[in-house]
């Protein structure tokens, strides 16, 4: 009986003359397949085998194997074809190729990740480096009376009680909060310089506590 999985292409490398590595997120994590010829013009798997595609698959249930009996699930080609999109895409694939372990569930995070790709690709490059502090072990605290901001280092608000420095203004914490409480049912409506405040608040706090630094947020 064939095992069929899905996954998302978040990195593909070339492998010898003819073929390709195809790095996959999957709902059960991480795996490679070998992308045997599939750098031919005529071979079957050509267009599947790219960046940013999501896959169907036989899953041989090891880490990596040969590409066999697939199919496109889901092209992204409105991201592909946008610069601007495929920049704001970048940043999640970048966190689950640098940062996600395997001891995470990845069913769950897996769902997220396709539906906001295909919901908004900006919503997708806030919502879920945001919402995957907590999985990494980063809960942040949003609970304080007076709040004044949100503390990078303390991952906490700042208050007038406990004097910590706000790295955001109160608004961006306002948002910062609803990111990271974020349902797919959620409905939000974010200015231009609110994005600014979110990336640099995502960079900022990955620096400092996983001492990552984002190569898709650097000028």
């Amino acid at each position: 009986m064939t095992n069929l999985n899905k996954g998302l292409i978040y990195k593909t490398l070339d492998y010898k003359e003819s073929s390709k590595l195809l790095f996959l997120y999957t709902p059960r994590g991480k795996i490679t397949l070998v992308a045997n010829g599939v750098k031919s013009m005529k071979h079957e798997y050509r267009v599947l085998s790219q960046y940013l595609t999501e896959i169907e698959f036989e899953d041989k249930n090891k880490d990596m194997f040969s590409l066999s009996k697939a199919k496109t699930l889901e092209a992204f080609n409105k991201i592909k074809t946008d610069f601007n999109l495929m920049k704001q895409a970048a940043l999640p694939l970048e966190l689950i190729d640098h940062l996600l372990t395997e001891d995470l569930p990845h069913d769950k995070i897996y769902d997220l990740l396709i539906t906001l790709l295909k919901t908004d690709t900006l919503l997708a490059s806030l919502v879920f480096p945001v919402k995957m502090l907590y999985l990494l072990g980063y809960g942040l605290d949003f609970v304080g009376d007076n709040p004044l901001g949100f503390s990078v280092k303390e991952a906490c608000v700042a208050t007038k009680a406990n004097q910590f420095y706000p790295d955001t203004s109160l608004e961006t914490t306002v948002l910062l909060s609803k990111l990271y409480f974020y349902k797919t049912t959620d409905t939000l409506v974010i200015e231009q310089p609110q994005i600014l405040d979110i990336l640099t608040f995502i960079r900022a706090f990955y620096r400092y506590h996983l001492e990552y630094d984002f190569k898709s947020l650097r000028e």
